[in-house]
């Protein structure tokens, strides 16, 4: 498999990050997951500007230009030959001999991946979602730290679950990798602050005022478990039906008829991408 690594496109065995990295030793970095469409890099535009965001947000700089990373993107697309990928790309503080302060050399690399769909049950049937107390300390941007969602893999796991939804202070928030819309009758809501606003989760709120009234506010508890209906969107899922919060059925515990029209509204636009 080839990668890119700090300016270099290399087989990934080559790849050799410090262990004096301080997104290694203090978590000290930022990420975005893209997938392709049609061979292309899916929303291209938005995740580049959605990095230089993320990177300035903690003060690092990306080693590159747009267009760079466009032309990187397509060199480690057309090396690794899947039909559909996966691009992770990751840039952290680099190394640094105290162990704790930024030096000026970031690390940077991007990891293509033979994209894994979920199971086709999960959009047919749908899934199952458990919420968990908690907000990220930087909704706004993808930081490297996932500790809380990863300790508590093992509630989800146990209770048969595809996410965790964050709940905090009785407002629904984002679920631990994707976020979350709930339809109350006709109007689709999502929530709006505290919250990362994935690309996919903006295409769909573009997408679905053509048939639907939006709403972007607040998500109280009591709303999200009383919804009609309800979805996730993420880059690697698209969209997904939710069927069940914690346990319990969401509307009459099948897909609904309004969550088949956004998924059908995102499939066509994908298609044609």
């Amino acid at each position: 498999m080839k990668c890119y690594f700090n300016g270099k496109i290399c087989d990934l065995k080559d790849v050799k990050i410090s262990p004096y990295d301080i997104g290694m030793l203090r978590g000290y970095g930022v990420f975005d997951v893209m997938c392709t469409a049609n061979g292309k890099p899916f929303l291209f535009e938005e995740h580049f500007a959605r990095l230089e965001k993320f990177a300035k947000a903690i003060k690092l700089k990306l080693p590159f230009s747009k267009k760079e990373f466009a032309d990187i993107l397509e060199k480690l697309l057309k090396a690794n030959g899947f039909k559909k990928s996966t691009i992770r790309t990751v840039l952290t503080g680099g190394p640094s001999s105290s162990a704790y302060l930024p030096e000026g050399k970031p690390t940077c690399y991007i990891l293509i991946e033979k994209f894994a769909s979920l199971p086709k049950e999960a959009y047919e049937k749908g899934v199952g979602v458990v919420t968990l107390e908690f907000g990220r300390q930087f909704p706004e941007i993808k930081i490297t730290n996932y500790l809380e969602a990863i300790r508590n893999q093992n509630i989800k796991n146990k209770k048969g679950a595809m996410e965790i939804t964050y709940v905090q202070k009785g407002k629904v928030l984002e679920n631990s990798t994707s976020n979350v819309f709930i339809f109350k009758g006709e109007v689709l809501v999502t929530a709006k602050d505290g919250v990362l606003r994935g690309t996919t989760r903006n295409l769909v709120l573009k997408l679905a005022k053509k048939k639907f009234k939006v709403e972007e506010r607040e998500v109280t508890e009591k709303e999200f478990r009383s919804a009609s209906e309800a979805f996730l969107t993420g880059a690697n899922k698209d969209v997904v039906p939710v069927v069940k919060i914690d346990g319990k059925k969401v509307g009459d515990g099948k897909v609904g008829k309004n969550t088949k029209i956004v998924m059908e509204l995102f499939g066509e636009y994908y298609e044609k991408y």
